[in-house]
């Protein structure tokens, strides 16, 4: 029987602790997708930042994000579901995908859940007012075998050639991102067509936005609309990208102590 699970990657940052993140993740994947998780820490190879624009002003942090394409020779899984450590599974929809007749797959848009399309800008890699669909690397699932290997090296190849690339397609050197570099390295693999992509958006909940409260496998969330403040329910999976709001004790022991 081949084994199947969850892989959670992450760095040391001093802002932000995302070993915490990384477990709680790793808690909830389990519970709902009934497959164990390994968490594991990677050390990156360069220091990455990234400026994060929240309600209350801007933030510049580590962002050590590099690594992620080390992912394929990490996981101890046949098949495995890659997730990051601020996406946090609430249902058993990712579950479906183990046994999948695709090598990899990958989200190719992302929905935020306010409804505000925050990441509507986000669906193109251009290049001259062209360009090809981007791939989001928030959650990958992928087999262990020769394609999904192929990926994962053009992923790392994309990385060491970041500086060629970011010219070719026309996007800003820094900060280094996964999205970008899993973009161009699933397009080179598969032929440059919009295929082994999941069958849905990736549900996200972006940095100016944020959890203020979670009961019964539902999440409030706190969100702006043209400067006014406006709270909604929500049930489901999520991409919090404002990890400081899951940071906050409250909250973290809520979705600790739900499973």
């Amino acid at each position: 029987m081949k084994s199947k699970g969850v892989l959670l990657l992450y760095s040391e940052s001093a802002q932000l602790d995302y070993k915490r993140l990384a477990d709680i993740a790793a808690r909830l994947a389990e519970n709902y997708l009934d497959v164990p998780a390994t968490v594991v820490k990677i050390d990156p190879v360069q220091k990455n930042s990234r400026t994060f624009r929240y309600d209350d002003g801007v933030e510049t942090t580590e962002w050590n994000n590099i690594g992620r394409f080390s992912a394929y020779e990490l996981s101890p899984y046949d098949e495995t579901l890659l997730i990051d450590t601020d996406y946090f599974v609430q249902s058993d929809t990712l579950a479906n995908y183990f046994g999948s007749n695709h090598d990899f797959v990958c989200h190719n848009s992302s929905w935020d859940v306010t409804g505000n399309q925050v990441f509507r800008h986000d669906r193109f890699l251009q290049n001259g007012g062209s360009g090809f669909e981007m791939r989001w690397a928030t959650v990958c699932y992928f087999k262990k075998s020769a394609h999904a290997q192929r990926i994962f090296r053009a992923w790392h190849m994309v990385y060491e050639n970041y500086a060629y690339y970011s010219k070719l397609f026309g996007f800003k050197l820094t900060p280094f991102r996964n999205d970008f570099a899993l973009s161009i390295a699933h397009q080179l693999c598969n032929g440059y067509a919009n295929t082994t992509t999941f069958d849905y958006a990736l549900p996200a909940l972006s940095t100016t936005d944020s959890v203020i409260d979670y009961n019964d496998r539902r999440w409030l969330i706190k969100y702006n609309y043209k400067n006014s403040h406006n709270v909604l329910r929500y049930t489901g999976d999520l991409h919090v990208m404002n990890k400081r709001c899951v940071l906050n004790t409250d909250l973290h022991n809520k979705l600790w102590n739900s499973v």
